[in-house]
C-alpha cells in the first residue's frame, strides 16, 4: 500500500488526475477495512479531513440510479483541499442502469477526485466499470499457498483420471480442528484451480463465500467440502 500511496502523491503534487482503482480479494469484509484505512491514510497525509472521505457502504442490495447520483453530486463542488475520496464497496452491486449513470465519472474524475472501489475480484464488475480501473489485489500472495498435492488432486478428479480426491476426503481421520485447516486448504486450492479454468470459474464468489461462512460461522467444513466435490464434476 505504500507504494500505491506514493505513486498517488506523485500525481496529487503534480495536479494530475488519477485513475480511479478497484481493490480486490477473498474477505471483502477485510479489503474494505483495509481500504477505508489506506483512504485515511491518504487524507492524513495531505492534512485533510476524514469528512472528505465518501463512502458507499456495502449493505447487500444492488446499488441504484438514485444512490449513485446522490453520491457522486459530491464531487461537484470542488473541495478546498488537494482532494477528496469515493469509495464504493462491493462494486458489484451496480445495477447496469447505475453503472451506465457513474461512466462519465470514472472516465473523467477531475483531478480533485479520488476514486476507490472494492469486489471480491474483478470478474463479477462490469466490463464497463472495469475497463475505467487499476486493480490491486489485496489477497496473500495465492502461488504461496498452491498445495501442488490438491492441485493434482483436483486436475486429475476432473479430467476423469482418477477418484483419488473422493477416497482421500473419505480416509481422512484428522482431529477436528486439523480436518478443518485441511478442509479449507482444499478449497483455497480450488479457488486457484478455478481461477484458470473457464468450466469452474462461475464459481468462484460461491466458492468465497462459503469459505467466508466456514471462518466466520463455524460452519461444517466437511459438509462444504463434499458439496463440491460433487458439485466440480
Amino acid at each position: 500500500m505504500d507504494n500505491i500511496i506514493s505513486k498517488i502523491s506523485e500525481k496529487i503534487n503534480k495536479g494530475e488526475e488519477v485513475s480511479p482503482f478497484l481493490f480486490t480479494g477473498k474477505n471483502l469484509e477485510i479489503v474494505n477495512q483495509k481500504v477505508n484505512d489506506f483512504a485515511i491514510s491518504l487524507l492524513k497525509k495531505f492534512e485533510i479531513p476524514n469528512a472528505y472521505l465518501y463512502i458507499l457502504k456495502d449493505n447487500q442490495e444492488n446499488i441504484k440510479v438514485k444512490e449513485v447520483k446522490d453520491f457522486i453530486s459530491y464531487s461537484n463542488s470542488k473541495p478546498p483541499y488537494k482532494f477528496q475520496i469515493f469509495l464504493i464497496e462491493n462494486i458489484s452491486r451496480l445495477t447496469i442502469w447505475a453503472s451506465n449513470s457513474m461512466l462519465k465519472f470514472f472516465e473523467e474524475p477531475w483531478t480533485k477526485n479520488i476514486i476507490f472501489t472494492t469486489n471480491y475480484w474483478e470478474n463479477n464488475v462490469l466490463d464497463t466499470i472495469l475497463s475505467r480501473v487499476q486493480i490491486i489485489n489485496l489477497n496473500i500472495n495465492l502461488e504461496k499457498r498452491e498445495n501442488q498435492f490438491f492441485q493434482s488432486l483436483i486436475k486429475s478428479y476432473l479430467n476423469n483420471e482418477s477418484n483419488e480426491l473422493i477416497s482421500y476426503f473419505i480416509k481422512n481421520k484428522l482431529e477436528k480442528e486439523e480436518l478443518k485447516k485441511e478442509n479449507l486448504d482444499f478449497l483455497d486450492n480450488l479457488i486457484i484451480y478455478a481461477k484458470n479454468n473457464l468450466t469452474l470459474i462461475k464459481y468462484l464468489e460461491e466458492l468465497n463465500d462459503d469459505i467466508n461462512w466456514i471462518k466466520q460461522n463455524n460452519l461444517n467444513a466437511k459438509y462444504i467440502v463434499d458439496k463440491w466435490i460433487l458439485k466440480i464434476k
